[in-house]
């Protein structure tokens, strides 16, 4: 295992391929607090009508705390009016408060299901390893976040909740329909601040959680030449790379057609795209050919772009076979050249149109 200081390169794609298949990314619990705080306050402006129930059962209840015998069933029967009303109003803010943390963390992991997760771990259980975890650079930032989040909500409870302890002479005359009026006037302000703080902390933490992941993921030299020796030598790699080379290549290919100077055709089984450049090429290149549906899409694509198609069964069996950026040979240049200048002889600029001969 290689030391810390030995770690200086970025990891490589399949070593962070491999964490993430391990459990090991980013996620950020904080992203997840403010999708709950948000869709949670949502939620409490969707179920206004079971908070109007809610604050009028607590009316009732202060408008008559002094007097409570004609209630039926005394104490308990207020006690269960208001869990009940209570828990009509807070359920569903809490449920879908709930699903959309979860939906939030499940969105970060990329779906990412490990079930061997639900299995015991007791290295947790060791002491060593527990104080090490305690002791470590990632728990002391964890702590100042934690500090930092409840002092940067004190402040924002405090800024505006200043309203109501500036006027609270003038509110101990109030009935309590009074008080809970105002409660409702600052709670929208109240909840929009404190989301806006959790917006920031989340945009912080994620970067922390990136950052810290990747710093723990980076490699020393030997692990790279290690890991390029191993992924050289597998053959599912090996395959999954050509395959990766020769799509990237048929992709350039595809790309070159666009803006070739003529395609030579069989007509239907060959097609071969050639480039020149007056005064620059010093003789036309191919830069695409195909048999079949690969030529079907190159002649598909010339049309597509103006592109002339030029019927030469002969010439497009000669030129198939050479590799691509091949110059044309000298005893096709003669029957090239033909082409091209008819192909500039039919109009100036030359029209790139639709099929020639």
């Amino acid at each position: 295992m290689a030391d810390a200081e030995d770690r200086t390169e970025a990891p490589s794609a399949r070593r962070l391929e491999q964490a993430r298949e391990d459990g090991n990314i980013a996620l950020s619990r904080e992203v997840q607090v403010f999708a709950g705080l948000a869709i949670g306050a949502l939620a409490l402006l969707m179920c206004v009508h079971q908070a109007d129930a809610l604050c009028a059962v607590l009316r009732g209840v202060l408008d008559h705390a002094g007097d409570i015998s004609g209630v039926p069933g005394g104490t308990f029967g207020i006690l269960g009016s208001v869990a009940w009303a209570g828990a009509l109003a807070v359920l569903p803010v809490c449920g879908l408060a709930a699903v959309g943390a979860v939906a939030t963390g499940v969105l970060q992991t990329g779906f990412l299901l490990r079930p061997q997760a639900l299995l015991p771990d007791f290295s947790r259980v060791d002491p060593i390893s527990g104080l090490s975890r305690i002791l470590s650079g990632t728990t002391a930032v964890e702590a100042l976040k934690a500090v930092a989040k409840c002092a940067c909500f004190g402040v924002v409870l405090w800024w505006q909740a200043s309203s109501l302890l500036h006027d609270q002479a003038r509110a101990m005359g109030d009935d309590a329909g009074s008080l809970l009026r105002e409660i409702v006037r600052i709670l929208p302000g109240t909840i929009g601040a404190l989301l806006l703080v959790q917006l920031a902390i989340a945009g912080f933490d994620v970067l922390w959680q990136r950052m810290h992941r990747l710093s723990g993921l980076r490699m020393s030299r030997q692990e790279m030449r290690d890991e390029y020796r191993q992924t050289e030598g597998d053959p599912h790699v090996k395959g999954k790379l050509k395959m990766l080379r020769a799509r990237a290549a048929k992709r350039r290919m595809m790309d070159a057609v666009k803006t070739a100077t003529v395609i030579v055709t069989n007509p239907t089984h060959y097609a071969v795209a050639l480039s020149y450049e007056r005064g620059v090429s010093g003789a036309p290149r191919i830069v695409a050919k195909g048999v079949d549906e690969v030529a079907a899409r190159i002649r598909e694509l010339a049309q597509d772009h103006r592109v002339p198609i030029v019927s030469n069964p002969p010439l497009a069996r000669a030129l198939y076979p050479l590799p691509l950026e091949t110059e044309v040979p000298a005893e096709h240049f003669k029957v090239v050249a033909g082409i091209i200048a008819y192909i500039w002889r039919l109009r100036s600029p030359p029209r790139r149109g639709a099929p020639v001969g």
